[in-house]
């Protein structure tokens, strides 16, 4: 997925019919997003293990979710793995994976209250496009890229994000360790640190180790956030077995450590 300031183009005529476009479609992929977000059916499966079976046969339910949690405790840092499916049920009776999603989460790493580190990865290098400008058309394109912004944040992290990771007052954060991801935040100095640190090549050497993951290419756009109530990362892919959700949780353990020394 395009980064969102990518929305936002420096001729400001070209960004306003940009912006007029993207506003007929982001309603509907909110709309989207809020489907897939409904609250799960109260008979959520569970067990141990991250690998995730459909189970045979027809539902209660039109949609109905199976999830599977890890805990544990890596570079000294606690976390939590849920990796999840949704299935939905057609009116023929005939079930089919709707949506996937795993969410990594730590609270031993925490950002002052109201501060906020966003990072998503993004197809080839990132190219910085300055903030729009003040003024009626700076507007629209202001407000079309929230709009996106919200969707991503609400699509990985839940619709609660959406209030914490803001435009406004916020700043996009070069990194030059790892070019090919958007970041930002209203703690930069912390963002571009931890960015230009060793959490760079900790990043880098993920990806390059994700060959022979069963969703190498979804995993590979695993999404960060860092808030006040801790780290999370996140991505639109279920895991395909315990080795794969711990290899995760170690990748991400590593960066929390990482960026716990700048606190």
């Amino acid at each position: 997925m395009e980064s969102i300031l990518n929305f936002i183009l420096e001729d400001i005529e070209r960004s306003a019919v940009l912006a007029m476009f993207m506003a007929f479609g982001i309603f509907w992929v909110k709309k989207k997003y809020k489907r897939k977000h409904r609250p799960a059916d109260p008979g959520v499966q569970s067990s141990s293990s991250p690998a995730i079976e459909i189970p045979a046969g027809t539902y209660d339910t039109p949609e109905q979710s199976y999830s599977n949690k890890l805990e544990g405790q890596t570079h000294g840092i606690s976390w939590e793995l849920t990796s999840s499916v949704m299935v939905t049920q057609d009116e023929g009776g005939k079930h089919e994976v709707s949506k996937r999603h795993t969410i990594w989460t730590s609270a031993d790493v925490k950002l002052p209250a109201g501060h906020f580190i966003f990072m998503q990865p993004v197809p080839g290098e990132y190219k910085y496009k300055p903030d729009p400008k003040e003024g009626f058309l700076g507007n629209i394109v202001k407000w079309a890229a929230e709009t996106a912004l919200d969707g991503i944040v609400a699509a990985h992290f839940g619709e609660k994000y959406m209030a914490i990771v803001n435009l406004d007052g916020s700043q996009t954060v070069m990194a030059e360790s790892i070019n090919n991801y958007f970041i930002r935040s209203n703690v930069p100095d912390i963002a571009r640190g931890f960015a230009d640190g060793p959490s760079g090549e900790l990043i880098r050497q993920w990806r390059k180790s994700l060959q022979g993951f069963d969703h190498e290419e979804e995993l590979d756009m695993t999404h960060f956030l860092m808030a006040e109530d801790g780290m999370h990362a996140a991505c639109m892919v279920s895991m395909g077995s315990e080795d794969e959700a711990r290899k995760l949780a170690d990748f991400c353990a590593a960066l929390a450590a990482e960026l716990k020394k700048y606190h």
